[in-house]
């Protein structure tokens, strides 16, 4: 019988498990894209097998900000390339890949002097909403806009 239940005594019948039975999948690494990989393989009706070295998610929280990457500092390197895919894959999050895990968050950005920083963080932020509403025509505006300040 399964139990879910961690202990050396499960590891170890697990362990034998995997040179007795056969995967379709095999997962190597227990961190959030290994689990994840192996969640939505199992999902799909296949016998999936997953590997850690260590426990479960072991150095994910300590390692990770917990923040989906929306690409607003490829911004300032005009990689709008890197915008444009980071505002996809953030959408898709939201939207339809974990709607129930991710939510948008606020955050405080500090202003050293606030003149300058306020207009250069806001204009940035303001092109950084505009792309993520025109994300279809993304692209053909970036690189007209692009070539402007590169000028």
């Amino acid at each position: 019988m399964f139990s879910s239940q961690l202990n050396p005594e499960q590891r170890s019948h697990a362990i034998k498990s995997l040179s007795a039975e056969k995967f379709d999948v095999l997962v190597i690494g227990g961190g959030v894209t290994g689990v994840g990989a192996a969640l939505d393989a199992a999902s799909r009706g296949l016998k999936v097998a997953l590997v850690e070295g260590s426990d479960l998610a072991s150095g994910t929280s300590s390692r990770s900000s917990k923040l989906i990457h929306g690409g607003l500092r490829y911004l300032e390197q005009y990689d709008f390339r890197l915008v444009r895919e980071s505002l996809h894959e953030r959408e898709l999050m939201v939207s339809s890949l974990a709607p129930h895990l991710v939510k948008p968050l606020a955050f405080l950005y500090p202003l050293h002097n606030k003149f300058f920083e306020r207009t250069y963080v806001g204009a940035g932020l303001t092109l950084y909403d505009v792309c993520a509403v025109f994300s279809a025509h993304f692209l053909g505006i970036v690189i007209l806009i692009k070539k402007i300040l590169l000028k």
